[in-house]
């Protein structure tokens, strides 16, 4: 029956809600059930007699529920509904699963029980669809073994406002030895395919970006300092450096650029609206100041179908990009 099929209808949530509820309770009262119903928006009429088994047609009653006591019910069978996994969610399953970064996001125990999963004679999703190819081949990419711990310590020191001490070498072979701040915010480029950190330089009272993979030590830092007074200052900072106004761009909804958009943005704080008049989406991307260089990057990188309304300055900035790059490889293109 459609109704039971989940993407149709809330009413199936709905009873599985009922249903794991009478089972660990031992029972459910009349106010859950509405409760329920209404958290679902199932609460009319029809459904509520299906439920309570009240209509004079048989096949039209849904017989779950038996009366125990004056208010409350319990389950006619007592099992619960195990939580399972539609089609769709499969085939993004095997598309997470064909990723190195998996083993990034996901614990032993997950791995293994997606790959327990009965996947066989789903279609997968094409990646080409969604991940681009024309990454840059000016630096390599490290093996996820020697990535993963990296990250995760960097993860772990954010969520822990942690500081740490590490070494970085640049992509021209610069080396900075030592250095001392605080994990800000690690950030993914599509473009690159790379993981970025940005830390906050104690030394020198400002941010850093830095290629995760090119970090070549990094520890845990315990040294003698006031930590509350280091973390008060850096949240000064943090707050002085997030832009006062977000750029907005809208989006021409053509090559799935909508997709691309939200993609490239992810690791951004953002919201989206519809503009009807325009058949557009607007999206407003909000940034801290040093970040601004790496927005344009990515706006540049959606191309013609992302068009930037405000603000001025960041217009100016792409139109001038825009107009170099014009000169440089169309010559005979009137601008």
């Amino acid at each position: 029956m459609e109704i039971f099929i989940e993407p149709k209808s809330t009413f199936y949530k709905a009873l599985e809600d009922i249903i794991n509820k009478s089972y660990k309770n031992s029972m459910i009262s009349r106010k859950e059930i509405y409760d329920i119903l209404t958290k679902y928006n199932c609460n009319f009429p029809v459904i509520e007699n299906r439920v309570f088994a009240r209509n004079d047609s048989y096949q039209k009653n849904i017989y779950i529920l038996k009366p125990y006591g004056d208010k409350t019910y319990r389950l006619r069978i007592n099992t619960k509904i195990e939580p399972y996994i539609t089609n769709i969610e499969i085939m993004w399953l095997k598309l997470i699963m064909s990723s190195r970064y998996a083993e990034l996001f996901l614990g032993e125990n997950t791995i293994d029980k997606i790959k327990k999963l009965n996947i066989f004679g789903i279609p997968s999703i094409d990646i080409n669809l969604i991940v681009p190819k024309n990454y840059s081949k000016i630096l390599g990419r490290e093996d996820i073994k020697i990535l993963a711990p990296k990250f995760r310590m960097l993860l772990k020191s954010i969520i822990e406002k942690k500081i740490v001490q590490y070494t970085y070498k640049t992509r021209n072979g610069q080396i900075f030895r030592d250095i001392v701040g605080i994990p800000v915010k690690i950030q993914y480029s599509l473009k690159d395919d790379m993981f970025y950190i940005i830390f906050y330089s104690l030394e020198h009272k400002a941010f850093a970006k830095c290629i995760i993979q090119n970090i070549e030590r990094i520890e845990i830092k315990e040294g003698s300092f006031n930590r509350e007074q280091v973390f008060k200052e850096y949240e000064i900072y943090l707050k002085n450096a997030k832009s006062k106004q977000p750029i907005v761009i809208e989006v021409i909804n053509t090559r799935n650029a909508l997709e691309k958009a939200f993609c490239v943005f992810s690791s951004f704080e953002k919201s989206a609206r519809y503009l009807k008049e325009k058949n557009r989406h607007e999206i407003r991307i909000y940034y801290y100041d040093f970040e601004e260089a790496e927005i344009i990057s990515r706006i540049l990188y959606l191309g013609k179908n992302v068009v930037v309304t405000q603000p001025q300055h960041i217009r100016e900035n792409i139109i001038s990009r825009v107009k170099k790059a014009l000169k440089t490889y169309c010559n005979n293109y009137m601008v």
